[in-house]
């Protein structure tokens, strides 16, 4: 029997397992068409920088297109928040979201609308935040550091990853606190602000978790004073809690990490985004990473579970600068 190249490709297609047809009146799924554009407000070589890419390598092949990091540092991230509310909005960029989105509307003019340019799509990470002191310093406990601070007022100085971070928050809750007030050293980003404080630059830092702090800690090159939480975290066993110092919830800090997109994207594109999102954070690649680097993997329940945290968050620490009169200058 002959058989001719036409029949050999029916018969194969026949036995390839049928995919599921959309219903009637559905639409078909939505796929990307292009690659995408992940922004990321702060510098390469830092814990946003990191966690951003470990989330972009999962998506890819989750979404079949490249998912792309772009770095529009500036502003305390701001200048990519503007950057991601002028996309169009197709689902084809997004962008990483973290506390400073919190912070920002109280310190800067924006440059966009965040009620009508920008929605929240989930969270990703809870993030502990350090309390570190430089070797150079000689402070070695929570308790000498305040003595410090209040026997040499602003001579103690703290840097951080930039106005309006989690780790500049930080150290205004800890020092109105503890009764005494840091001078402020803000770096572009986490990276150089560890820096400063293995060199011995600045006292002190606030510093979001990420995988070599514990390393630097054991291996004697900075002192791990607390965590700004209640309890001590897996990463760090031997960093006492702030708690253990004496003080209470009135100085807790995390951070926080998620996905961001512009505002008026089709339901569709929306859900598809969401369950590509909380797949990847489900990969062991992704959870595996994140621990590596003492992060949290957590994700919301849903778009507004996240738009209604991010909420919470800007009203909590818009009350805090105010009080402290922190500005962007």
């Amino acid at each position: 029997m002959i058989v001719t190249r036409r029949r050999a490709l029916a018969v194969a297609a026949l036995a390839l397992p049928a995919l599921p047809l959309p219903a009637r009146g559905q639409p078909a799924r939505w796929s990307p068409d292009r690659a995408i554009t992940f922004l990321v407000g702060f510098p390469a070589g830092g814990v946003i920088d990191y966690v951003a890419r470990l989330l972009a390598r999962e998506l890819a092949p989750l979404l079949g297109q490249n998912v792309v990091v772009e770095n529009r540092t500036g502003a305390s991230g701001n200048l990519a928040t503007q950057a991601l509310a002028r996309m169009p909005a197709d689902g084809h960029a997004i962008g990483f979201a973290a506390i400073h989105l919190a912070a920002n509307p109280a310190l800067m003019p924006l440059g966009y609308d965040p009620a009508r340019d920008i929605e929240m799509l989930t969270q990703t990470g809870h993030v502990p935040v350090y309390f570190l002191a430089s070797l150079k310093g000689g402070l070695a406990s929570v308790q000498e550091v305040v003595a410090a601070g209040r026997a040499r007022p602003g001579e103690l100085n703290f840097a951080s990853g930039g106005i309006g971070t989690s780790s500049h928050l930080a150290a205004e809750l800890f020092s109105r606190q503890a009764g005494f007030r840091f001078t402020h050293v803000p770096f572009r980003g986490g990276a150089p602000s560890m820096q400063a404080l293995l060199q011995g630059e600045v006292d002190c830092s606030f510093t979001v978790a990420e995988a070599a702090i514990p390393g630097n800690i054991t291996g004697g090159r900075i002192k791990g004073l607390a965590v700004m939480q209640e309890a001590r975290i897996p990463a760090a066993p031997s960093v006492p809690a702030i708690t253990e110092a004496g003080f209470g919830p009135e100085v807790f800090i995390s951070s926080w990490h998620g996905v961001m997109m512009r505002a008026g994207w089709p339901p569709a594109v929306k859900a598809r985004w969401f369950e590509a999102v909380t797949a990847a954070m489900r990969t062991p690649a992704l959870t595996e990473g994140l621990a590596r680097a003492g992060i949290e993997p957590r994700a919301s329940a849903s778009p507004a579970d996240f738009a209604s945290f991010v909420a919470a968050e800007t009203e909590r620490w818009t009350r805090v600068i105010r009080a402290a009169g922190i500005t962007a200058q």
